[in-house]
């Protein structure tokens, strides 16, 4: 089979049409009905960041994630100026919703040209979109998804039999890198694309390697000047390999492979069987009815077809499948040594999982247990991770936030000594409350500053990692602080405590 025959597009029918377009409506439609409440911690930041921002400025670059920001900011106030009276967090779960959708139909079509069947394109599709970690993050606020979703598409231009382009293909990939830094991971399996593409254009892959890196340097070194103002080797190099300061990068073997099989098992299911409790109703019945039904079709049909089918693969769907393996092996084995336990770090590599299986399945383009298998898949996610996230009650930390925004007037400020997701969602929650991070002026005389506050008709609070430090004593804490105004959330999973001091 030559390659042109591999990609000639498949007869098309009424179905080849509309099956991207079901594809898309359905998983953007079910994911802007059940948005998240169980926040991403960084996503609490950026939207802290795009609010805070009176402009697009380089207050809103990022490290680790170039453009996002700007991207969230831009939409954010499109958003404002068509009516919509929303805060930036809505907006970027919005994006993501409508991002992660695209994802989905982009697979599709990865799914279509390198297996030629409909069926298990459109259901490993809908696997995708509906498998845990990913369906949990394309509901909220992250990075992730627009990086990924380029990633995709850049993986989409070197399929076999596809032209060449390894200068927009350096472009796409480019745009996920600037999204997400690691996404950088992915170049091998790009520029091995571009090469087998064309192997007599030995430097197509030169050219897709070199372009990618001076784009992400030229980004880079552009975005670290305007933040900083000047440009400086060392500090750049810092910058551009920073991380969150409270990650756990030490290394143990057990716990490192314990880690990633776990990590991948959450990939595609998530959530626990008690997380219904107190949400029940004739809906969640009916669904819990159809997932037991599901499973057991799904189980009765792969029993009654019970047979060992040798997958036969032609040359390029053998260059898909090496190019899978690639993507799929580079992000293990990084993993695996750092941030094992990140669970969404694997989102980067997903969808080669997802082509691995559909290559795995070809001899089973007819069974029925696939759809059953994705059908029950999506329902567990739903009513045991995505439906309960979707409760303010069901996130402590959450409903703690909102109860104090009720409490706290506009003139409250609140001191604390570390930052922390606790002080970003609260703070996030409470926009009327000013946030000050001790200082040593306020240290050598708090009661300066503390004075001015009161006289202003303010408060003045201590957030816990400024309780816990009490920089000034006990006996000072033990006199200033107003035992009565304790508000606590403490339960094993959470530790978040303010008190007013005066």
């Amino acid at each position: 089979m030559t390659y042109w025959t591999y990609n000639r597009p498949p007869t098309m029918d009424s179905r080849s049409h509309t099956a991207p377009l079901i594809l898309f409506s359905v998983t953007a439609v079910i994911y802007l009905l059940f948005p998240t409440r169980v926040y991403y911690w960084d996503g609490i930041v950026f939207a802290q960041a795009i609010e805070d921002a009176s402009a697009l400025s380089p207050s809103l670059v990022h490290p680790n994630h170039l453009i996002y920001n700007f991207a969230g900011y831009v939409f954010y106030k499109l958003l404002r100026v068509l009516g919509a009276d929303l805060r930036a967090l809505t907006a970027l779960q919005i994006l993501n919703s409508l991002l992660s959708a695209l994802c989905a139909l982009v697979l599709f079509s990865i799914l279509r040209t390198a297996l030629r069947s409909l069926y298990i394109s459109i259901c490993l599709a809908f696997l995708f979109a509906f498998s845990a970690t990913w369906w949990k993050f394309s509901t909220d606020a992250n990075a992730y998804i627009p990086s990924v979703l380029f990633l995709l598409i850049s993986f989409y231009l070197v399929l076999p039999g596809k032209k060449p382009k390894p200068l927009l293909t350096a472009l796409t990939f480019f745009i996920s890198m600037a999204f997400h830094q690691l996404a950088v991971l992915a170049v091998p399996v790009l520029a091995l694309g571009v090469y087998f593409q064309d192997r007599e254009q030995k430097l197509n892959a030169v050219y897709f390697t070199v372009t990618t890196a001076v784009l992400i340097l030229a980004a880079y070194a552009g975005l670290f000047y305007l933040a900083r103002g000047e440009f400086d080797l060392f500090r750049f190099i810092r910058w551009t390999t920073s991380y969150s300061p409270d990650a756990d990068t030490k290394f143990h073997l057990w716990s490192n492979l314990q880690y990633s099989l776990r990590g991948h098992v959450r990939l595609f299911f998530g959530g626990r069987l008690n997380s219904l409790r107190g949400l029940m109703n004739a809906a969640i019945v009916v669904l819990l009815v159809c997932l037991v039904a599901s499973i057991i079709f799904f189980v009765v049909d792969v029993l009654k077809n019970l047979r060992a089918t040798k997958p036969q693969l032609e040359t390029p769907e053998k260059t898909v499948l090496l190019l899978s393996l690639v993507w799929t092996g580079v992000y293990v084995v990084f993993l695996f040594f750092w941030l094992p336990q990140n669970t969404f770090y694997r989102l980067f590599y997903l969808p080669a999982l997802i082509l691995l299986l559909g290559l795995a399945l070809t001899p089973l383009k007819n069974s029925r247990a696939l759809a059953a298998f994705v059908i029950a898949t999506a329902l567990a996610n739903f009513l045991f991770l995505i439906y309960p996230s979707s409760h303010t009650e069901k996130y402590p930390p959450l409903a703690f936030a909102q109860q104090l925004n009720h409490e706290w007037p506009a003139g409250t400020v609140i001191f604390y000594m570390d930052e922390s997701s606790d002080v970003s969602l609260v703070r996030y929650f409470t926009p009327q409350t000013r946030w000050m991070r001790m200082h040593l002026k306020f240290m050598d005389d708090p009661k300066a500053e503390m004075k001015k506050i009161y006289d202003e008709g303010g408060t003045v609070w201590f957030e816990t990692s400024a309780i816990d430090a009490n920089p000034f004593g006990v006996q000072w804490f033990e006199t200033h602080a107003r035992k009565e105004t304790l508000r606590e959330l403490s339960d094993g999973a959470y530790r978040i405590r303010f008190v007013q001091v005066y």
